[in-house]
């Protein structure tokens, strides 16, 4: 039997120093960084990804998360 689709908050922060925190539930998903050559994403481990765009960006955030639970 398939599991009931729940709906889920997502929350971005404001950005502060061109970073926006991205977080689920009060969960935080990691950061969405805006510099001047590009868009990063940063995990919680401080590991960083070079993304496209900043939607591309929570997107992967939050990919990254439906894999871990």
């Amino acid at each position: 039997m398939s599991k009931k689709n729940k709906p889920v908050s997502v929350e971005i922060s404001d950005p502060v120093d061109q970073r926006s925190e991205v977080k689920i539930n009060k969960v935080t998903l990691g950061y969405v960084l805006e510099l001047d050559d590009g868009v990063m994403i940063e995990y919680p481990d401080q590991h960083q990804v070079k993304v496209p765009d900043f939607d591309a960006g929570v997107a992967k955030l939050i990919a990254e998360y439906n894999l871990h639970h």
